[in-house]
C-alpha cells in the first residue's frame, strides 16, 4: 500500500468518520489520519472519539495534493529531477510506433537522465520549430538483410 494515494472518491460528503473509519475507507494507517489531524485536518473535539466530517476530509486531501505538472511539447518529465525539463542541446529522437503516433526520447539538460514520452505524429511539425528532431534508423532485421551470415563455424568445430 506504500506510495499510493488515498482514494478521495470513497469519502461520503455528508458522513462523519472516526479516525479508524477514515483510515479504513481511505486504505491508510490510523497513524496517517492522526498525523493529518495534527497537520490541520478539521475535526469535532466535543466528544470522544473525535469525528471528522467527510467534506472536511475531502477538502483537506484535495488541498494537500500537488497540482499535476504539465510538460510543454518540447519538454519531458525527468524522474530524477522530478519536474519537466527541456532536452539537452535541444536534441530529440523520434521513433514512429504507428502511422499516427511515435515515441520521443531525449537527455535531461541537468542530470543527463534519458527521458521518454509519446507524441502524436501530427505535432512533429510544431516540435521541429522548437527543437532539433532526428529520426534514427534501427538495426535491420534478419529478414531485411541482403546476405545473412551463415553459422558454418559449427560444422568446422564438429570436424576438428
Amino acid at each position: 500500500m506504500a506510495g499510493r494515494r488515498p482514494n478521495r472518491r470513497a469519502i461520503k460528503q455528508h458522513y462523519s468518520y472516526t479516525t479508524e473509519e477514515a483510515a479504513n475507507v481511505l486504505g491508510v494507517a490510523k497513524g496517517s489520519v492522526r498525523r493529518w489531524l495534527k497537520a490541520g485536518l478539521p475535526h469535532l473535539t466535543d466528544q470522544r472519539p473525535f469525528l471528522i466530517l467527510g467534506g472536511d476530509l475531502r477538502a483537506f486531501l484535495d488541498k494537500r495534493d500537488k497540482p499535476k505538472q504539465r510538460c510543454g511539447l518540447h519538454e519531458f518529465y525527468c524522474f530524477r529531477c522530478r519536474e519537466p525539463k527541456a532536452a539537452a542541446g535541444g536534441l530529440i529522437d523520434y521513433t514512429p510506433r504507428t502511422a499516427l503516433s511515435g515515441h520521443l526520447s531525449a537527455i535531461c539538460e541537468d542530470c543527463e537522465t534519458i527521458m521518454h514520452k509519446n507524441v502524436s505524429a501530427s505535432k512533429l511539425a510544431l516540435l521541429e520549430r522548437q527543437a532539433a528532431v532526428s529520426y534514427p534508423q534501427g538495426d535491420p532485421r534478419l529478414n531485411e538483410m541482403g546476405n545473412p551470415r551463415c553459422n558454418d563455424h559449427f560444422e568446422k568445430e564438429l570436424k576438428a
